[in-house]
């Protein structure tokens, strides 16, 4: 049978799946809670890991069915369901036929015909398709004088700042029950190879080395050597201590080992460090992340900020539990117990920055080239030229800064050739011109002569690195309109006249950027 993986928005759905699937004595490959911006992620991932069919709900649904290629299984409202909310809306405003909002994504509703006059209300359907249009949903759910909504957390805001009663939207058991029956009736359907019968399936190629455990792209024998090492430790229960001073690879890195761990149906649970704060109520107390992991993973994000009473804590968990810990230094020994160092320390992965893989430059750059093109429509191709040029430029802010150059060099291309000027120009454009001081077309080579070496860079390099701007046409644009609102004294009308736009057109701007 096929392999079916269970990716929702928040604990409380996470549990009432796992119980529903204790009662039906029935188990899913994969089980996890995640943030919608990290969904496409997420789901390639488990694909990746070897999910089939994915069950989902709301707007990580629509995403996944979007940008990928499994099928999904949207966990939906029952209409038993929408009643019983009704039913508590009707108790919390005390009123004979009350004027009832449900906000939500179109994908998340049922069908709700009859409802109000089974259930003795004014029901107010706003349906929508994005997540932009919820807050606008919302404020018109409220110009309509209803007495209630009934949303997601976007949706109760506004209603709080309204002042208007609210009820957060809630799926029940029989929404999840509906939703793992069709997913395991779909997954019976699979043939032999894994397929839908008479169906073209196919996973999303990620490129790079082949590799079932990260979902990421990559090249160099490096990143393998990382990417190996992290898999044999993840089937173990031993501390595992990632190092990445630069990038967001430990998040995929954690993931991956979660996911291929025996703890796999529990839940992944993050905490990050902050400089000067005591974590050890956070992490250690009754209301804990330690307790929140349960029989799960616990992830020690920036431990360089630990403090002393939490070390020590730590240090003794360490024996039963699995915990994987992230840092931005190099060199752990200043920040650490004597005994905790030693402890983690055996198990490091370092996960190599770009400054130490530059082979990987030409492959990414096209990789990131052909991925931008088909997202906004615009055909652009590098010359050779220019992607010699891309591999000498320094690109110390790792992957991030190299994809989002690129992107905006997608968007303001007016060719299609890419040529070495066009690269450089909008590098010093973007970065200053004694950027390029750093890239004068040298040959680069390898740090390091082992892949499994220690990673080459100091801690004031890395710092630099992590340091060097990073910026995209949407945040720029951002960044804009919030200066010219400063230096405008919040007015609209003014702001719009000095960017030469709308009012119309900045109020939208203003939603979409989440500036208001």
């Amino acid at each position: 049978m096929a392999n079916i993986a269970l990716l929702v928005p928040n604990d409380e759905l996470f549990r009432l799946t796992h119980d529903v699937l204790q009662e039906q004595q029935k188990r899913l490959f994969l089980m996890k809670v995640i943030e919608s911006e990290r969904a496409v992620m997420e789901a390639r991932q488990a694909i990746n890991q070897g999910a089939d069919i994915i069950i989902a709900r709301g707007l990580q649904a629509t995403i996944i069915k979007q940008y990928t290629d499994i099928p999904v299984v949207e966990i939906v409202l029952t209409r038993q369901g929408v009643i019983d909310m009704l039913e508590r809306a009707k108790r919390v405003v005390h009123k004979s036929h009350p004027h009832i909002a449900i906000v939500t994504f179109k994908n998340m509703a049922c069908d709700m015909s009859g409802l109000d006059e089974q259930c003795g209300v004014h029901l107010h359907e706003y349906f929508v398709q994005n997540p932009e249009l919820l807050r606008p949903a919302a404020m018109q759910a409220i110009e309509d004088k209803v007495d209630l909504i009934i949303g997601g957390q976007t949706v109760l805001t506004v209603a709080d700042d309204a002042g208007i009663p609210s009820i957060f939207i809630t799926n029940t058991e029989d929404a999840v029950e509906a939703a793992i029956r069709e997913a395991f009736q779909l997954a019976a359907t699979f043939d032999g190879n894994g397929g839908l019968p008479e169906a073209k399936y196919r996973k999303p190629e990620m490129g790079g080395k082949a590799s079932s455990f990260v979902n990421f792209p990559y090249s160099s024998a490096r990143m393998q050597a990382a990417v190996t090492l992290a898999e044999q430790l993840a089937a173990t229960d031993c501390p595992k201590l990632l190092i990445e001073p630069v990038g967001r690879l430990y998040r995929a890195f954690a993931n991956a080992m979660h996911n291929k761990s025996k703890h796999s149906q529990e839940k992944l649970v993050e905490y990050d460090c902050i400089a000067g704060e005591s974590a050890y109520e956070a992490l250690f107390g009754r209301l804990g992340k330690m307790n929140d992991a349960a029989k799960g993973t616990l992830q020690i994000n920036f431990i360089e900020h630990l403090d002393l009473r939490s070390q020590k804590k730590l240090l003794e968990i360490l024996m039963f539990r699995n915990v994987i810990v992230v840092t931005k230094k190099t060199d752990l020994r200043p920040y650490l117990l004597p005994e905790l160092y030693e402890r983690l320390i055996a198990f490091a992965i370092r996960i190599p920055m770009l400054v130490e893989t530059p082979e990987e430059i030409p492959f990414l750059a096209d990789l990131y080239m052909r991925r931008l093109a088909e997202q906004y429509g615009r055909y652009h191709v590098l010359t050779k030229d220019a992607m010699k040029t891309i591999a000498a430029l320094p690109w110390n802010g790792g992957r991030i800064q190299l994809e989002s150059f690129l992107e905006r060099l997608v968007i303001t291309a007016d060719h299609r050739s890419i040529r070495p000027d066009d690269i450089t120009k909008l590098y010093a454009t973007i970065y200053g011109p004694e950027a390029l001081a750093d890239g004068d077309g040298a040959d680069r080579k390898p740090v390091g002569g082992r892949a499994e070496s220690d990673a080459a860079c100091s801690d004031a390099e890395a710092d630099r690195a992590r340091h060097t701007p990073v910026t995209s046409v949407q945040a720029m644009e951002r960044e804009r309109i919030v200066r010219v609102l400063s230096e405008c004294m919040g007015s609209r009308e003014k702001a719009a006249a000095k960017l030469g736009i709308s009012k119309t057109t900045l109020w939208r701007k203003l939603r979409q950027y989440q500036i208001i």
